[in-house]
C-alpha cells in the first residue's frame, strides 16, 4: 500500500473515531511518544495526554472532524502532511485552520507523530 494509501486510511480512522466519540480510538492513531500541539494551550504528550485533550475537545461539543490533504511528502520512514481541518459543532462549524503532521512508520503502520493546527478564524474579543 502506498504511503498516500496509508494516509487516506488512517486519516479515515481518525475521522471515524472521533464521530463515534471514542478519544481512545482517536488517540490509538498516534505514535506511543506522539504530540498534539493546538493553540493556546500545552502541548498534548503521549496518547494518553492526547486521549484527555481529544475527550475534552469533545466534550465541549465538538462532534466531527474533517480532514483534507493539501500535501504528502515521503520521507523513508517519516512523511510530511499539510492540510486543512474542519472541526463541526452538530451541523455547525466550530473551528477550522491548517494542519502540519509528522507520520512514522512503527512496525510497518504509519502513525501520527508530530500534530500541529493552526486556527484561521479570528479569535472572539
Amino acid at each position: 500500500m502506498s504511503v498516500q494509501e496509508e494516509n487516506d486510511k488512517v486519516n479515515e480512522e481518525f475521522k471515524a473515531a472521533f464521530a463515534a466519540g471514542y478519544a481512545e480510538g482517536v488517540a490509538g492513531c498516534y505514535s506511543e511518544e506522539g504530540w498534539f500541539i493546538v493553540p493556546g494551550a500545552a502541548t498534548l504528550k503521549g496518547r494518553d495526554a492526547i486521549t484527555t485533550g481529544i475527550q475534552s475537545l469533545m466534550d465541549s461539543d465538538i462532534t466531527a472532524i474533517d480532514l483534507k490533504t493539501v500535501e504528502l511528502e515521503e520521507l523513508y520512514e517519516t512523511a510530511i502532511e499539510t492540510g486543512e481541518y474542519t472541526f463541526y459543532a452538530g451541523d455547525n462549524v466550530a473551528d477550522q485552520g491548517q494542519f502540519m503532521v509528522n507520520w512514522k512508520i512503527i512496525y510497518g503502520k504509519w502513525y501520527l507523530h508530530r500534530d500541529i493546527i493552526n486556527s484561521t478564524v479570528a479569535a472572539s474579543e
